[in-house]
């Protein structure tokens, strides 16, 4: 949600239903937990592309609600 106000407003209605219960959640402004994130050995190359790609445009997007680690690339 990019309403500020809405987070206010309902941001601690919010429950997570069961299927959910094994999930992880990470914040955006926690920079040390999402470099850890990206570290995980476990990840496929393409779930690793994608939660990179996605991390990239969510910096873009969010502001000052978002603290990305910076994402370097080697070939």
């Amino acid at each position: 949600m990019e309403d500020e106000d809405w987070w206010d407003l309902f941001g601690g209605d919010i429950q997570a239903n069961w299927e959910s219960s094994g999930l992880r959640r990470y914040s955006s402004l926690d920079r040390s937990g999402l470099a850890g994130l990206a570290g995980e050995t476990s990840w496929s190359n393409e779930g690793l592309f994608a939660l990179l790609q996605g991390l990239r445009r969510l910096s873009e997007i969010g502001g000052a609600r978002v603290d990305m680690p910076s994402v370097e690339v080697r070939l």
